[in-house]
Order: C-alpha cells, then sequence, then structure tokens
C-alpha cells in the first residue's frame, strides 16, 4: 500500500509541535488565511486566546517564520 505525502500544512504543524509550539487558522473571509503560533504549554486555547509570539499572513510566510524559529531553537547559524 502507497503512503500519501503529507501536506504542507501538515508538516508544519508537526514542526510546530516538536518546537514546542502551537498552531491555530484563521480564514477571515479575505482570501489570506492566517497562522498564529502559540507556545506549547497551557490550555488548548484558540487562534484568539493568548498572546502568540507571530502572526503569519499565509501558509509562505508561516513556514519562513517556523523554519527560522527552528534554526534558533538548535543554534544553527
Amino acid at each position: 500500500m502507497k503512503s500519501r505525502m503529507k501536506s504542507r500544512l501538515e508538516r508544519l504543524r508537526d514542526t510546530a509541535e516538536v518546537c514546542g509550539l502551537r498552531l491555530f487558522e484563521w480564514r477571515p473571509g479575505d482570501g489570506v488565511t492566517r497562522y498564529r503560533f502559540f507556545s506549547g504549554r497551557g490550555s488548548a486555547g484558540s487562534y484568539f486566546s493568548d498572546t502568540g509570539y507571530f502572526t503569519a499572513l499565509g501558509l509562505k510566510e508561516a513556514e519562513v517564520w517556523l523554519n527560522g524559529w527552528s534554526q534558533g531553537l538548535s543554534g544553527r547559524p
């Protein structure tokens, strides 16, 4: 049986989890999905709870930000 490849969003969620972050999405209807990153500690929450670390406008921006965050955690240049 052939396994399916993970979507970009699934990979983003997995990476966020490995980095100790929670990821929430919001689609306000203007064509741009917002992705907000929160500390992995605490209650389940939602997009509108707490103060997030960063809100990305679109999946590409979220991927770029999370890549930088993960490199900072590992101490890589």
